[in-house]
């Protein structure tokens, strides 16, 4: 017979484990729960879920407006305001709304929030001193909605053009898809493919006898393609440039599902129901970079790259290291209603390894000292191929033949084998390579291990070569350079340059880094110590330190009546370098302050205060700044228009 201390022991340890299970949470069903299309504006997507982003995956669904504002934004579900924010960037104005299963759904670029939300928000920003800017949890304060109830209008806030962005969140926070649940879209239109990229991925690897990425364009029949015979040898990886499309609207959409076989066996699959904030940017590495921030072009990998965690992907890596021969490649794209359509691509694999460098390479001549251009060079990971004619001009510490391997397009330098590597690059300077981690922390030195850059550990996706020059032609005029751009980044870093003596006031001083995109230099965060000027940038690249003392400029106040009614005063706002503080920025009208509101991408200023009704002549008062701390102030006089006809 069991003693009486032990069996309360044992009732006692049951009902403890049977109120721990209860306390679990119930793992998240999305078709659980019934939920509403969210607006009015139409039944038609702009973007789907986990779309190509500039430096993330799309979150959400972005539903069409038609290029307007002002259309009713409803509660998708009952639930309560979690969270509100407003800003110049990002997601703009943006609700957030948890539900009774502890799910999130998110409503952001709003034009405005409804009446009580609207004053809430007001008064946070009145209260902070007219600021912008807010992100509050409000959880606490119980603002129940119910499904179908009205939380705002759309709009363009953040970035445009204007459309709602409509996102749901598991319990545990991740965006997963909107339509798992539900909601559904009219799409009995199968994705195209456009292209093909095949990528080498070795030193010793050729497409077509380069060690480079190769591009194919299609041809074919409707919904299904082929991309003809590919010549390649040693391990290669796939990529497709394909996009989905649906009912009655001109969108392109990412696709839902890609897989791949070769021979008849599966060696790939993929399929985008949810991912983690925490990899969003491993967009980078599910895409083929070099393509993405040369040419703009999504191709998707077929392959899961090295440092990849996303939960996209089977158990098979994809990356294709063939037997001799021809081998068929059928690759299949589905949209999320299963719509699909193949392609398919013949491998010629040829077992012949690359050519050793040659003893009559450039690399014997005589130096030729005319500047090259590293950025152009084809960088991997483990190793970067160089064309020979530049090849030739440069000086390398490292001799071992058995590094190098010789491609029709140049010669492959084997980084992993190298390790550190010395090399003098004409127009660039002496550059020490080193290879950094991602579990670590890293120092990279210039080459006069005077200046240095700082890598904390999980900066990079992978193990890289990163390398430092440093040109300063005076105090005013240096140039820092971290090797390659090509590699993308997930995090800060820091790179550190000697102060010269005679830089004695560092005041409008800053490193910018040239946006070929926008045309623009972007302002990189930039401190001074007494010995260094340290760069505290999110990319590689070249830096240039830069004065700015010229202050924003402030032009054409005019009025305006958003669809949802509100009065606004807008002021063009735009600054020549360093860029609008807009969070230091004032505006009054007739002497009464207002909430001044940034629009980046309109470069404009908006004074906004609840109350306000023109009342002729306006005086408008704006005081801004850059960065920079430059000072730009101005009084309009903004007249009754005129009833003459």
């Amino acid at each position: 017979m069991m003693k009486r201390s032990a069996l309360l022991f044992f009732l006692i340890t049951l009902l403890f484990a049977g109120q721990l299970s209860a306390q679990q949470p119930q793992s998240f069903d999305p078709k659980a729960a019934e939920y509403i299309w969210p607006t009015e504006a139409s039944p038609y997507l702009t973007s789907t879920f986990a779309e190509t982003r500039a430096a993330h995956f799309h979150a959400a669904l972005d539903i069409k407006t038609w290029g307007q504002r002002g259309y009713e934004v409803y509660a998708t579900r009952d639930g309560v305001v979690d969270r509100i924010a407003i800003g110049p960037t990002g997601y703009g104005k943006v609700i957030y709304l948890k539900h009774a299963d502890d799910s999130y759904s998110v409503y952001a670029h709003l034009l405005s929030f409804k009446d009580k939300l609207q004053q809430t928000a007001d008064s946070i920003r009145f209260a902070q001193d007219y600021q912008f800017k807010i992100d509050r949890y409000l959880g606490w304060k119980d603002l129940k909605v119910e499904q179908g109830d009205v939380i705002g209008y759309s709009g363009a806030s953040g970035i445009g053009p204007p459309h709602l962005h409509f996102e749901l969140r598991t319990p545990s926070d991740k965006p997963f898809n909107p339509l798992l649940t539900n909601l559904e879209v009219k799409d009995d239109i199968a994705p195209q493919i456009m292209g093909l990229s095949i990528e080498p991925r070795s030193p010793q690897s050729s497409i077509e006898g380069s060690n480079s990425i190769y591009t194919q364009r299609v041809w074919g029949k409707k919904n299904h393609y082929n991309f003809g015979t590919v010549t390649v040898s040693g391990p290669v990886g796939l990529g497709i440039n394909a996009f989905d499309k649906s009912n009655r609207v001109h969108n392109s959409y990412a696709v839902y599902e890609l897989s791949m076989h070769v021979d008849g066996r599966q060696l790939f699959k993929s399929k985008v129901d949810s991912f983690s904030y925490h990899e969003t940017d491993q967009m980078f590495i599910d895409r083929v970079y070099p393509l993405l921030q040369d040419e703009g072009a999504g191709y998707q990998r077929l392959f899961r790259a090295d440092g990849n965690s996303l939960p996209f992907y089977s158990r098979e890596n994809g990356v294709l290291d063939l037997a001799a021969g021809t081998h068929e490649v059928t690759i299949k794209a589905t949209d999320y209603y299963g719509n699909s359509t193949t392609a398919s691509v013949q491998l010629n694999v040829e077992s012949a390894s690359p050519p050793p460098l040659s003893t009559t390479n450039a690399t014997n001549e005589q130096k030729n000292t005319s500047p090259v251009s590293p950025e152009q060079w084809n960088w991997f990971d483990n190793w970067v191929t160089i064309p020979d004619k530049e090849f030739g001009k440069l000086t390398l510490a490292s001799t071992d033949s058995s590094s190098y391997y010789q491609h029709e397009n140049g010669v492959a330098l084997d980084l992993r084998q190298i390790g550190d590597l010395f090399a003098h690059i004409p127009g660039t300077g002496p550059v020490n390579m080193r290879r950094i981690t991602p579990q670590n922390w890293h120092i990279i030195p210039a080459a006069d291990y005077q200046n240095f850059a700082t890598f904390p550990a999980g900066t990079v996706h992978d193990t890289v070569s990163v390398g430092m020059s440093v040109d300063i032609k005076g105090p005013k005029e240096i140039t820092a350079q971290l090797l390659p751009e090509a590699y993308p980044l997930k995090g800060k870093y820091q790179f550190y340059v000697k102060r010269p003596t005679q830089l004695s006031d560092p005041a409008n001083l800053s490193f910018y880094k040239y946006d070929r995109e926008d045309a623009e230099w972007e302002q990189i965060p930039t401190t001074f110590d007494d010995d260094y000027i340290i760069g505290h940038p999110e990319s590689l690249g070249k830096f240039a330190l830069k004065q700015d003392r010229m202050p924003p400029t402030l032009a054409n106040a005019r009025l305006r009546q958003r669809p949802d009614g509100q009065w606004l005063v807008m002021i063009t706002a735009t600054d020549n370098l360093s860029g609008m503080d807009y969070q230091r920025a004032e505006i009054s009208v007739n002497g009464r302050q207002g909430i001044a509101e940034y629009e980046p991408e309109d470069r404009r200023l908006v004074y906004y205060h609840p109350n306000f009704l023109p009342s002729y002549p306006l005086s408008v008062e704006v005081t801004a700044y850059d960065k920079m701390g430059n000072k730009q102030h101005k009084v309009f006089r903004i007249e009754a228009p005129s009833t003459k006809k």
